[in-house]
């Protein structure tokens, strides 16, 4: 084995040790150390997760008396992003024998914005626009100013049936430069196919989701899980496990929490149920964004408390958005609906979300009319400060006015830009 300088003074030092000169150490113990003089390396810090999170902190090296490997590097995060975890500690310069090794780098913290980095969804800091495919390929002008699509809602069958998606997202493909936003609405979907259940806002004699519908999911969670993950397979096949893909999770999802239900969950076995039903996707779709639905009127009394009980069931870890669902949202206030108590900024807040809003939809996502106030320049701005990052708007076509492209071009540059940009 080849010999460096440190190994000399090692043995030096020994010899001297083993000498007790008094001229040169005098009265003073040597300590033996284990190893060489250079330390060894920090070990690999844990990694960071995701947030604006830690700063890089550089350690410092070993003196001529201290310890002698450096402190690892602290793992930096992006804006919302995965910190990398502490690098391997080097040698201290000039340690002395009794320096040890690299400490621990740490890594870097938290933060509140979720897993993912600036500009990892969205290829743009912008406030974002989109629709349902079907409008959006219905009036091609329109493309060009999207940001995303919504297709028809994912779990309507019990294999994977969305192959359109990928066709269409594919590069070159007629959306290949917007991001998929999926409904996952597979729970739901499942009750209603197996157990002829209904929305609960839908009419008929037979029983709806909103009485029964808890407890038949539950009896039926690990054939519903298994749903997810077919889906998730489907997906990763055709769609790619590399580019963003956006899955708002079960609409109403409140619902099977409430005292109408004949077997209700608590809110704790709900957000259990949620991480099942996240992991079965995140498990063959790294690539997957997540965002947790909005019910404005959650307990304890009526979104007063601007969903901080409800949401603390959750792990918020695994989310980067919020998002409105089913009935309209109101642009111009700063409460969601006018009939709740949950204001946009409060839950924003509450949880540390970015929202998708949306101008509303019938049973199982069927459009809704245009809502103008979303178009207001003032209107958006004003839900942008309070943490709106974007409005789907279902159908935004009327009679007379087909090119909803032309608003949204017009609309733009009077727009300010979000407080984060994932």
């Amino acid at each position: 084995m080849k010999r460096g300088p440190l190994d000399t003074v090692w043995t030096a030092l020994v010899l001297l040790a083993a000498a007790g000169l008094a001229g040169g150490l005098g009265a003073c113990e040597v300590t033996i150390p284990s190893s060489p003089a250079t330390g060894s390396g920090g070990s690999q810090g844990s990694p960071a997760q995701g947030g604006a999170g830690g700063s890089t902190a550089a350690g410092q090296g070993g003196q001529a008396q201290a310890a002698g490997g450096a402190t690892g590097i602290a793992g930096a995060t992006g804006s919302g992003g995965v910190g990398s975890g502490g690098k391997i500690g080097g040698a201290g310069a000039g340690g002395a024998v009794t320096g040890g090794g690299g400490r621990l780098g740490a890594a870097g913290a938290a933060g509140a914005t979720g897993a993912t980095s600036a500009n990892q969804v969205f290829s743009q800091c912008r406030f974002h626009f989109g629709t349902l495919d079907t409008v959006a390929k219905s009036s091609p002008t329109i493309i060009a100013q999207l940001d995303f699509f919504t297709p028809g809602w994912m779990g309507s069958s019990d294999t994977f049936n969305m192959q359109g998606v990928c066709n269409d997202a594919k590069a070159g493909g007629v959306l290949g430069n917007q991001v998929p936003m999926i409904v996952a609405y597979v729970a739901a979907f499942y009750a209603k196919r197996h157990d002829n259940l209904k929305d609960c806002n839908a009419p008929g004699a037979q029983q709806d989701l909103c009485v029964v519908g808890a407890g038949y999911i539950n009896q039926n969670l690990a054939a519903i899980v298994a749903i997810y993950e077919t889906y998730a397979q489907g997906f990763a096949g055709c769609y790619g496990t590399t580019r963003p893909i956006i899955f708002m999770m079960e609409p109403d999802y409140y619902q099977y929490t409430i005292s109408s239900q004949t077997q209700p969950w608590t809110p704790a076995f709900a957000g259990q149920t949620m991480s099942q039903f996240v992991g079965a996707i995140k498990k063959h779709l790294p690539n997957a964004v997540f965002s947790l639905d909005i019910s404005p009127w959650v307990g304890p009394n009526n979104g007063g408390d601007n969903g901080k009980s409800w949401y603390s069931n959750f792990d918020m870890s695994l989310f980067t958005f919020l998002n409105t669902s089913g009935g309209g949202t109101d642009a111009s206030a700063v409460k969601i609906r006018a009939g709740n108590d949950m204001t946009w900024a409060g839950v924003s807040q509450v949880t540390g979300k970015l929202i998708l809003a949306d101008t509303g939809y019938g049973v199982n996502g069927g459009p809704a009319g245009p809502d103008t106030a979303w178009d207001a320049p003032a209107n958006i701005n004003a839900r942008i400060a309070d943490g709106v990052v974007s409005i789907s708007q279902y159908n935004p076509i009327t009679a007379t006015t087909n090119n909803w492209g032309d608003t949204i071009a017009a609309v733009r540059p009077q727009l300010n830009a979000p407080s984060r940009c994932p």
